[in-house]
């Protein structure tokens, strides 16, 4: 990684070894332990000859470990075996090699369950406008506060739910100190109890033990607090928080069940640093390599930094998601409470991050530690779900203030164009294709000649930036754009542009193209996500366009979402009319990438039976339910027809994949078995066939209907008027708009799912809201 060797070139061998030997000198603080101190003569000299096994050390980790024990495994050989023991030698050829940046391919090496998962389980989170006695009946519902609530399956056989929590303001402070897992430390009494209290206090209300739980729905507190399991670190923090909060979650003639300790729970190992304070610390770092604190402080923020004696955050990051793997798969079935520290929870919440390693890590690289979160995690089918909420709501709406601010100003000051300096433009399409997309390229090249800019497209997003595929197309290759399905440039998921080494080939590519010229992207959460890193990282001047059949962007009407459902209720009547003359039940799996939008606009308006989504807080209850409830009461009225849509990827028992697989075959063998369907002696049935049509990628090449074209249209004549007149507006921005309004930038760095119209849900189901104010 050139940027990094280059902020890291001050880091030496011997500084390295200089500033581990001063720490290994350093006195323990009361209540902590070091690790203890090997012998040797020639330090600097013997991690010289450990850099090597080191860097054979990642090329073996980048073939994949099973778990994390036989990563520490491994880990714990190169010390014994390549270092010869001595923690300082390996502290500083490990920290060698991070410098000149060898150790980069740990974060893309496959760790057992410590990968992040392709696709997610989206969290069922319900307004309280939109929440109906129907989908709450028979639920876990969690309030969240700020009337959200989170809805979770009532059976959690084969699942569990986790609450985990830190301690709190403790006696030695993490803001100030680095305290981690050798510190035995406590809470303070004057912050730390009362602080403990709100804790308690705030996952009291939201399991519903303080009777605040949606009274008009007659809800009954579906979780007992009496047999939750409660694990601790082996801090006597944790400790004290879990007594705090077991007292406000049970009262005190009821008995609390013990907890345990589990080292998942540990906070990370500082070794030698433990309980210096991080000024303190930064100060003797510079004077060892030189330079001063603010930049030895780049060195040990880094995720992969080892302390001397201790770990990395990378190295805890591994043993935090795998241990909470093993919690939740002991507790299927059940709720336990965790009780942890802040470097546990932000290597949790790093993870849940849907985004890689590196970029979420930049995103809560200054985890605060004063942010009393309880991190809600929902285990099924292997993955973990989470939602991760503020105690206190003024809080909450406190810091999201305060972090808006504060990024939209670095976001403003990396906007280097000026008005009226444009002079060039290259756009490109990436991920999944869609409609729309010819339209708004054929507006950037029409609104680019009449104002001199020169628009340059790209083939095949940004596989195409890596492989230089840029050019100016001529009049004859425009013509007839506005009208074409799909993308006329192609497109593409390229997912090596998360590699460094890839990103700077394709800086290397846009370079002739960035003095007074932007990069526009069209797609959709994941294309969004490499603009932004080209906008944060490198610089260059992005705008991006909302284009996914999914339109799971909040904020925004996408490109290609009509067109998709306009195609889809083509398809859709033609099967309810065969439905209708043969008695056949449909079961027809729409895309969609894990968000039930398109799934509810297509039943929505082909007034489908029912509708299966991912969204959906318990999908195995809805097909029995639903489903087969309307099908029992609907077989056999005359020309009825039978239609019910699946989004792809919904979980559910009847087969791995979810979706309409093994679905169809158990609603079949189900109905077989109704009395309604077997025939009485001289009476001849109308036999029922259940089917599954899978519509799939068929959507993404719809032909692009006028409402596409037409904001299409505005969304590119927008990108280059504000990119002329007020860059500022719209240059590390997507730009958004309803299909009928103005159009609004929404900074990259906020872009945030859409939310999923639980009140369109309810009013097909028929149900009626009471919850209007």
């Amino acid at each position: 990684m050139d940027f990094q060797r280059e902020e890291l070139r001050f880091v030496m061998v011997e500084g390295l070894v200089a500033y581990g030997e001063a720490m290994a000198r350093r006195t323990p603080p009361e209540g902590a332990t070091f690790p203890p101190l090997a012998a040797a003569a020639d330090r600097v000299r013997t991690a010289r000859e450990a850099i090597p096994k080191v860097r054979a050390f990642v090329d073996r980790a980048q073939q994949g470990c099973p778990d994390a024990e036989a990563y520490r495994t491994a880990r714990q050989s190169l010390i014994d075996e390549g270092c010869g023991g001595d923690l300082i030698v390996f502290f500083a050829a490990w920290n060698a090699v991070l410098a000149e940046g060898g150790l980069a391919p740990l974060l893309r090496g496959p760790i057992g369950s410590v990968q992040k998962p392709l696709g997610r389980r989206p969290v069922a989170i319900v307004p309280r406008t939109q929440l109906t006695p129907q989908l709450a009946e028979g639920r876990i519902v969690l309030d969240l506060g700020d009337d959200r609530f989170w809805l979770l399956p009532r059976n959690l056989a084969g699942r569990s739910l986790l609450f985990t929590m830190r301690h709190g303001v403790s006696r030695v402070e993490s803001k100030t100190h680095r305290v981690g897992c050798r510190l035995a430390n406590t809470l303070e009494s004057g912050k730390g109890i009362p602080k403990a209290d709100a804790v308690g206090a705030a996952l009291a209300r939201m399991v519903g033990v303080v009777g605040q739980q949606l009274d008009f729905l007659h809800l009954e507190n579906y979780l007992d607090p009496k047999s939750f399991k409660h694990l601790i670190s082996s801090s006597p923090n944790t400790r004290q928080l879990f007594e705090r909060v077991a007292g406000a979650l049970i009262s005190n003639d009821q008995e609390v069940q013990p907890a345990t300790v589990d080292p998942a729970l540990a906070s990370q190992d500082f070794g030698w640093v433990t309980g210096l304070e991080k000024a303190a610390e930064a100060e003797e770092a510079g004077r060892a390599f030189g330079v001063d604190a603010k930049s030895a402080k780049r060195l040990i923020k880094n995720p992969l930094y080892c302390y001397p004696g201790g770990n990395s955050f990378f190295d805890l990051y591994v043993d935090v998601v795998d241990g909470i793997h093993r919690i939740a798969r002991s507790h299927q079935g059940g709720v336990a409470s965790l009780y942890t520290h802040s470097s546990t929870l932000r290597a949790l919440i790093t993870y849940l991050d849907p985004r890689p390693f590196h970029e979420a890590f930049s995103e809560f690289g200054e985890y605060k530690e004063g942010q009393d979160n309880v991190v809600l995690l929902a285990y099924e089918n292997g993955q973990l779900s989470g939602y991760s909420t503020a105690v206190g709501l003024s809080e909450r709406e406190r810091t999201a203030r305060e972090a808006w601010i504060s990024v939209e100003r670095e976001r403003a000051g990396r906007v280097t164009l000026r008005p009226n300096q444009l002079r060039q433009v290259v756009a490109l399409v990436s991920g999944g294709d869609f409609a729309g997309a010819g339209a708004a390229l054929k507006e950037l090249r029409a609104c680019g000649d009449r104002l001199g800019i020169a628009v340059h497209f790209v083939r095949h997003g940004f596989l195409g930036l890596a492989n230089n595929w840029i050019e100016q197309f001529t009049e004859r290759e425009m013509r007839g754009m506005a009208g074409v399905a799909s993308s006329p440039i192609g497109s593409s998921r390229f997912e090596d542009f998360k590699d460094e080494e890839v990103q700077r080939v394709v800086m290397r590519n846009l370079a002739p193209y960035l003095e007074n010229g932007a990069l526009v992207v069209m797609g959709g959460d994941g294309s969004l996500r490499g603009a932004r890193v080209l906008f944060e990282k490198f610089g260059v001047q992005v705008v991006g366009l909302p284009g996914t059949i999914d339109d799971n962007l909040a904020g925004t009407t996408s490109l290609g979402f009509h067109s998709a459902v306009a195609l889809a209720n083509h398809s859709l009547e033609s099967l309810k009319a065969t439905s209708a003359a043969m008695g056949s039940v449909f079961f027809v799996e729409v895309m969609g990438a894990g968000a039930g939008h398109l799934a509810l606009a297509c039943a929505y308006q082909a007034r489908a039976e029912g509708i299966l989504v991912n969204e959906h807080p318990d999908p195995d209850a809805y097909i029995d339910q639903v489903i087969l409830g309307n099908l029992k009461r609907s077989m056999g009225v005359p020309n009825k027809s039978h239609l019910f849509i699946v989004a792809e990827k919904t979980p559910h028992r009847h087969h791995p994949l979810g979706g309409v697989h093994g679905l169809v075959d158990y609603i079949a063998q189900t109905i077989a078995k109704w009395p309604s369907a077997r025939s009485a002696q001289g009476d001849y049935r109308l036999t029922v066939a259940t089917k599954a049509t899978i519509l799939g990628h068929t959507l993404r090449g719809a032909p692009p209907t006028p409402i596409d074209r037409t904001l299409a249209q505005h969304f590119a004549y927008e990108t280059l008027h504000r990119l002329v007149e007020r860059p500022e507006s719209a240059v590390g921005c997507l730009l958004a708009c309803r299909v009928e309004g103005a159009v609004e930038a929404i900074p990259l760095h906020s872009i945030t799912p859409k939310p999923f119209d639980w009140e369109l849900f309810s009013r097909m189901h028929g149900n009626i809201n009471p919850i209007r104010n």
